[in-house]
Formats: C-alpha cells, structure tokens, sequence
C-alpha cells in the first residue's frame, strides 16, 4: 500500500508539473526579456512599425532592425522596452561568444574611401532570429519581413538581390557610452549591417554596403503586421 501511494503521488506530481514546462512564458510590455536555457533562446518584446521603417529618411534610415526606446537610435523596425544590455547579458548566460571585431571607426569612418574599418564584418556566436505575432504565432525568419529588392553597386554593374542575412552576435558592450552612467548611447539590440554598437548584427553585410545602398532593405508590409502591432522577436544560440 505504501509503496503504491508513493507511485501515485509521483503520478500526480508529474502531471501537475507538465503543464507549466510546456506553457513557457512569453514576453511582455512589463516583463520585455524572456530567456530559456532550455531552448537557448532569448525572447524580446517589441512594437513593430514597418511602415515608418520604409518612410524614414536619414543618416540611419533602413539600419536598425530592434532598438531599445530609450537609447537614441530612431526609425528601427521594432522598438523595444529591454534594454539592449540586457540582452547581451542573456546570451552570454547562454553560452554565446560575442565577437567583438569591431571599432568604432567602422561606423565613424564610413565616408572614408580610404578607410578599412567600414569593410570589416561582425563575427561572434551564430544565432537564429526571428519574429512572431499573435496572428502568426509559429512566426517568419527575419529576412522573409523584406523585400527581395534590386540594388545597382555601380554604373558598371548588374543589378543584384539583396544580401543574405547572418546574425551574429557581435557583442560591443564595453563601448564607453555603455560604461559611463546617464551617458547617452544607441541601444541597438540588433541592426541589419555589421554594426560596432549592435549587440547582435548582420555579418553579411558591412558598414560600407551600407553607404553604398542605404535603402536595400525594405519592410513587407504585405507580410507584416501594421505600425504598433506588439511582436517577439527570437535570438536563438546556434550550435
């Protein structure tokens, strides 16, 4: 008799547990960064706004694919409540190595011909990205919110698709503005190019293919939600 009620306490504590293994929870507006060890996964609230994205004109237009509200990057096509901090905090617990390849002169000397930094491209550990939202719960890859435009790289050149994407998580956490307290500083969670302030960038891309086609990345907004639709985005930790 002992021993039958011990198996079916076992049973019943089995069962109760089951259920709040498989309903994880997700992010929110209050709770913005959710981390699973194990799916080695980072989910990150956000509020999308394609629209904007497509419509937006200056020196970062089409740069910033998720970016923290209170840094001072502007026109991303998801803007989050985490902190972009936190979000290297959290790869890093999941065993990401960032690459922190980097200088600031990738950024800084992006008009300079002559300069070698905005050639360089981000390394660190491969991740896996993408969105999701309650309409569309099993959610997209990231490069399947743009359009697949034409880019023209020179007078003498065919036009070509735009680049593939490769995340990588590039790290750059020891950037002065992120030690210096109330400094002002970018937030990018993650940008579309390989970026020196990107905690998380594109390592297809560099700097100076930015320059030279600044509007190759086009939001679908066929395929989107519109402007102000909440949405998660999804850094998993590749092998």
């Amino acid at each position: 008799m002992k021993h039958w009620l011990i198996g079916l306490s076992t049973v019943l504590l089995f069962c109760c547990l089951s259920p709040s293994r498989q309903a994880a929870a997700q992010p929110t507006s209050a709770a913005p960064l959710v981390v699973s060890a194990d799916t080695k996964a980072v989910q990150v609230f956000g509020l999308i706004y394609p629209a904007r994205f497509n419509t937006a004109q200056g020196d970062e237009a089409h740069y910033h694919l998720l970016v923290w509200q209170g840094g001072s990057s502007t026109n991303a096509l998801i803007e989050t409540p985490a902190d972009d901090l936190a979000l290297y905090d959290a790869l890093v617990t999941l065993g990401a190595q960032p690459g922190d390849n980097l200088t600031m002169a990738a950024w800084n000397q992006r008009h300079n011909t002559g300069s070698a930094a905005p050639l360089e491209k981000v390394t660190g550990s491969a991740l896996d990205v993408r969105l999701s939202w309650e309409s569309s719960p099993t959610g997209i890859s990231i490069d399947q919110a743009f359009r697949q435009s034409a880019i023209r790289f020179g007078l003498d050149l065919p036009l070509a698709t735009q680049s593939a994407i490769e995340w990588h998580f590039g790290g750059n956490r020891d950037r002065w503005f992120n030690r210096a307290p109330l400094a002002p500083r970018p937030g990018c969670l993650a940008c579309l190019y390989s970026c020196p302030s990107g905690k998380v960038s594109n390592g297809a891309l560099s700097i100076h293919d930015y320059v030279t086609a600044p509007s190759r990345f086009t939001a679908d907004t066929d395929i989107l939600p519109p402007d102000g639709t909440p949405v998660v985005v999804t850094f998993r930790v590749q092998p």
